[in-house]
């Protein structure tokens, strides 16, 4: 039975449970009570104490299964969240390692273009690979980042990109947590599943 299954049983179960504490049995022609089978209710307070006690067995076994299907899913998570914290490792790792090959590219180029240039030859021709000098397309060089921002707010906007703004929730949580209002937005503590 899948644990959404489970999960539904014990609803049921506890509408039952409202239903035997509050249980008034039907009658026969005599006026004696009876059970829903038609058996005679001898007393009715050990009546409803056999059907608790029956409730009870119930919910006893559908929690030891539920406590299972849940052990396995929690046990499934975790094992997904160490497979997921590898993959960021190795994901930082091969960013760091394309980083330094990237340095290493451009550092090898560089050096490759300078021996060129110290004697005079703008095109080497070779099986495995063929090399020219050549001229790159021009692009901007910026000497002074900001002050250059700062000119371009007074003098010509269209040449800056702005970018949205974003909303610090950390600090918004702050100030409300100080009672400061603040429209749009309020605290809220949702319901969460933590798994050791």
């Amino acid at each position: 039975m899948k644990l959404y299954e489970l999960t539904g049983l014990f609803a049921e179960l506890f509408e039952q449970f409202d239903e035997i504490a509050n249980y008034t049995p039907d009658t026969d022609e005599y006026g004696r009570m009876i059970t829903e089978d038609g058996d005679i209710i001898a007393d009715l307070d050990d009546y409803r104490d056999r059907l608790m006690t029956a409730w009870f067995d119930t919910l006893t076994g559908i929690e030891g299964e539920f406590d299972e299907k849940a052990e396995n899913l929690a046990v499934a998570v975790k094992n997904l969240s160490a497979e997921v914290e590898a993959m960021k490792a190795e994901e930082k790792k091969l960013r760091e390692r394309r980083v330094n090959a990237e340095r290493q590219v451009e550092r090898m180029k560089v050096y490759l273009m300078k021996s060129m240039q110290a004697i005079g030859r703008t095109k080497i021709d070779m099986p495995r690979a063929r090399i020219s000098l050549c001229k790159n397309p021009v692009s901007v060089a910026i000497e002074n980042e900001k002050a250059l921002i700062d000119w371009a707010q007074l003098n010509d906007e269209t040449i800056l990109r702005y970018k949205e703004p974003e909303l610090k929730k950390n600090d918004i949580k702050a100030l409300l947590g100080l009672h400061v209002e603040i429209p749009y937005c309020h605290l809220e503590r949702k319901d969460g599943v933590r798994i050791k």
